[in-house]
């Protein structure tokens, strides 16, 4: 059976961010045997390959998470009184805040100084709209 130098095996579970117990539980595996290929030098062939496939999985469901994430706030966010362009407008003049509008427009009344200073890069008839809408109070 072929084996695999230790050291590879962990640099690569320290690169996925898989501590040796997660891989343990994962694997079913038991920990001690995990822990005790330490001692040999090498690691079973089987181990890296568990390996890469829990890495890779990991990696499927966080972007899985963060593409529902995404998907929930678009559905939830449409604001009545804002068609699509204006919405996409406030969004733009805080892009890289991951705020929604309805966050924007709810700190804008609530008199956000930073908020208010970018709202003043708008257009004056999107600011007017920004300051009469009604948005959810559980925004």
């Amino acid at each position: 059976m072929k084996k695999i130098d230790h050291k590879i095996f962990i640099r690569m579970l320290k690169e996925k961010g898989i501590t040796q117990k997660a891989f343990a539980n994962y694997s079913k595996i038991p920990y001690d045997t995990v822990t005790g290929w330490k001692k040999r030098g090498s690691v079973p062939l089987y181990a890296m390959v568990i390996a890469r496939d829990m890495a890779y999985r990991l990696e499927l469901n966080e972007n899985a998470q963060k593409e529902l994430q995404r998907k929930y706030k678009r559905q939830n966010n449409k604001i009545k009184g804002l068609n699509k362009k204006e919405q996409k407008l406030i969004e733009s003049a805080f892009w890289g805040t991951n705020y929604t509008a309805a966050e924007i427009i709810k700190k804008a009344q609530n008199k956000d100084e930073e908020i208010i200073k970018q709202i003043k890069n708008l257009p004056i008839n999107l600011q007017e709209k920004i300051a009469t809408i009604q948005v959810n109070p559980n925004v």
